[in-house]
């Protein structure tokens, strides 16, 4: 549970507890404000930004630290990850940065008893996403060289993909054969896009117009003239210089009447079916004008990964000219094949020829050259095929044609792509920074540094989704530039119920202490209580304390509500009698008189006792059951620790016919476990006897 920052966390409990007035606490609470940093003996939080862990790695005395003790390589990746490993790592490093005299911070000036709450990052809290990617993410450029092998030619290319071949279809590829990584790496791969494709050749001088199939569109309505470049049992696929269109007749289709590479003009609309881009034709809507020219392009060589990466695509898109090598499987008129290192994905022979279907045998392997052009029962690659051969033959290359008719311009694009071990795949739930994006945010260059991330990535998120819904996670991932050298980072942010987007930076708080000069880790608190009527935080402790005495007290004895009055609970749920806590009037109220008056029917734990023994026993319940209970609840992140005393110190207000300011204090000896060391309220006889 947060703690109010009236609850004032210090070593130097005599501070605290010599108000000088009834009223002094309001100091403390009004605005919940840090006293001003002007040295002296004070407390303060301070939350770290991106800025400060770089500082951090760089101070002499860290850097001395680290190569003590063989850490220099830990060191130098607080400031690249912007976070520390470990929270016993950054205790190790933070007192450095509170002496430092070198950055605007006024904590050296602080003297002893002085404490500091600082927040943190520790990246073994982060979600385990992100600690992958910063761990050490590669980067890859795409070539012009390997632009050209997409294209299939050293003329007719352009340094881009484009809709006719897209980039999913070959990144995992080009980064198989460039990168070499350990399973589960991560890398962000930079190339250009293009959302046309390029036009080869001599405009058309005729009259008639038609329309290029690599700028179709849905429901649009199409004349198109180009070559059949494959056939099937019920259509064809035709070619232009931009891209490659089934077209599918529903009956009458005769296959042996139509001829390969014949130069076709045909009409429709454009509709999707299974994912790709199909026009449905009969025989009146196709003529065959005569034979065509078409030189294939380099066929995209298709893996089992690639496959199972394609089905999981949304489409829509065009036909893909493609080759695999895969085994058959024939049963009736279903000639199926599968591809090595396919886990999800199968190769389906997309409305086979007779004369096809007599080149393939069950069991066999073939290389498979034709067109990819739909995705069916979220498994089946489906694909015309135009070529069958033994494994390994040659592919036909493509001529020399000519430069573009017109300039395609592009953009440049990240993409992030993670190695399972055998195949790169694209990773789909992480938002990766484009160049766009950073000239978007007013950037010169296309990175985050110093505290940008911070500055910029919520708004970002924000003109991103405007949609997304409370408690919507998003990773993002950047270029990240310190020191001279960039690395990509990732963060988680989630959206809060204020529509702002919140950094899960895995963060933690510490104290840290000033004694004898130096600054030192010390988690002990002091927690004071206002003598004040329902009012935060000594509403929220003492209600904790009727919590626990209902839970452990009176349901055992029966009770069924925390409003019966039955038992140790005041009717109202915000007191008890067992102990004298009340949420109320902010106090402990151990009259013996209102202990009689309000004890359960029939209770005789009172019996024999004197109104003072019965005084002296509320006391002991307070501190040695109710309040270590009620810690408990508060306090579930409190930790012993190995050498260290760690306490917890409560001051609160008593009540006995008359208000007195007292204390308790707690040794920290276990997770959430507080026993009960000493308090003001009774005599040392007394509290020796409660610890046996």
């Amino acid at each position: 549970m947060k703690l109010y920052k009236s609850i004032i966390m210090a070593a130097a409990p005599a501070l605290l507890l010599g108000a000088c007035s009834e009223n002094s606490w309001n100091d403390h609470l009004d605005g919940f404000t840090v006293p001003p940093v002007a040295g002296g003996e004070t407390t303060a939080e301070y939350a770290l930004t991106t800025d400060d862990y770089a500082t951090i790695a760089s101070l002499p005395a860290n850097i001395a630290l680290a190569e003590k003790d063989g850490e220099s390589e830990a060191l130098a990746a607080i400031a690249a990850n912007g976070a520390f490993a470990t929270e016993e790592q950054a205790t190790k490093y933070l007192p450095a940065l509170l002496a430092s005299t070198n950055k605007n911070l006024p904590y050296y000036t602080y003297n002893d008893g002085s404490a500091v709450k600082l927040t943190y990052n520790v990246t073994a809290d982060l979600p385990e996403q992100v600690k992958q990617i910063n761990a050490g993410t590669l980067t890859y450029t795409v070539s012009e060289a390997e632009y050209q092998q997409v294209w299939g030619s050293d003329d007719d290319y352009i340094n881009a993909f484009a809709p006719a071949y897209p980039a999913a279809a070959s990144l995992p590829m080009i980064l198989k054969q460039n990168l070499q990584a350990e399973a589960g790496q991560y890398a962000v791969v930079t190339y250009n896009r293009a959302e046309v494709n390029p036009i080869f050749g001599t405009p058309d001088q005729g009259e008639e117009t038609y329309n290029e199939i690599g700028s179709i569109a849905e429901g649009q309505n199409v004349k198109i003239k180009g070559v059949i470049t494959a056939l099937q049992a019920r259509g064809f696929v035709v070619s232009d210089a931009t891209g490659s269109l089934l077209c599918y007749q529903a009956s009458g289709f005769d296959a042996t009447a139509v001829a390969l590479y014949s130069e076709v003009i045909v009409s429709g609309t454009v509709a999707t079916y299974n994912k790709g881009y199909q026009l449905a034709v009969s025989a009146s809507d196709y003529e065959i004008t005569g034979i065509g020219e078409y030189t294939y392009p380099a066929p995209t060589v298709v893996t089992g990964a690639d496959m199972d990466a394609a089905i999981l695509q949304d489409g829509p898109f065009l036909a893909q000219y493609v080759q695999l090598t895969g085994t058959m499987s024939v049963s009736g008129n279903y000639y199926n094949f599968n591809v090595d290192g396919a886990t999800s994905a199968t190769g389906s022979c997309y409305m086979l020829t007779d004369a096809v279907k007599a080149q393939l045998e069950d069991g066999k392997t073939y290389t498979l050259t034709g067109y990819f052009t739909s995705i069916s029962g979220g498994r089946y690659y489906n694909m015309v095929i135009l070529d069958v051969a033994a494994p390994g033959s040659k592919v036909r290359r493509p001529a020399v044609r000519r430069a573009p008719l017109a300039e395609v311009s592009y953009e440049v694009e990240n993409a992030l792509y993670q190695f399972d071990g055998t195949a790169w795949k694209a990773v789909s739930d992480v938002v990766v920074l484009n160049p766009a994006d950073y000239t978007a945010m007013g950037l010169s260059y296309a990175n985050l540094t110093g505290s940008q991330p911070d500055e910029y990535l919520p708004v970002f998120l924000k003109n991103r989704f405007p949609y997304a819904a409370v408690e919507d996670t998003k990773t993002v991932a950047y270029t990240y530039y310190n020191s001279g050298a960039s690395s990509i980072q990732a963060r988680e942010y989630v959206l809060g119920a204020d529509g702002k987007w919140g950094y899960n930076a895995g963060q933690v708080t510490s104290q840290f202490v000033k004694m004898d000069g130096e600054w030192k880790y010390n988690p002990s608190v002091v927690i004071t209580l206002p003598y004040v009527r329902n009012t935060d935080p000594s509403y929220a402790y003492y209600m904790a304390c009727v919590v626990w005495v209902y839970e452990n007290i009176c349901v055992p004895m029966g009770d069924t509500s925390m409003t019966s009055g039955e038992y140790f609970i005041d009717y109202r749920a915000n007191a008890e009698f067992y102990s004298g806590a009340s949420a109320y009037y902010g106090n402990v109220d151990v009259r013996a008189a209102s202990a009689l008056n309000n004890m359960p029917v029939g209770y005789t734990g009172y019996e024999g006792l004197s109104n003072d023994q019965i005084t002296e026993l509320m006391k002991k319940r307070f501190c040695t059951e109710v309040m270590p209970g009620a810690l408990k609840a508060m306090h579930p992140e409190a930790r012993a620790i190995l050498g260290m005393d760690v306490t917890y110190t409560i001051n609160f207000t008593g009540y006995d016919g008359a208000a007195s300011e007292e204390s308790v204090v707690y040794l920290v000896t276990g997770d959430a476990e507080f026993t009960f060391q000493s308090t003001t309220w009774v005599s040392e006889e007394a509290q020796a006897e409660w610890k046996k």
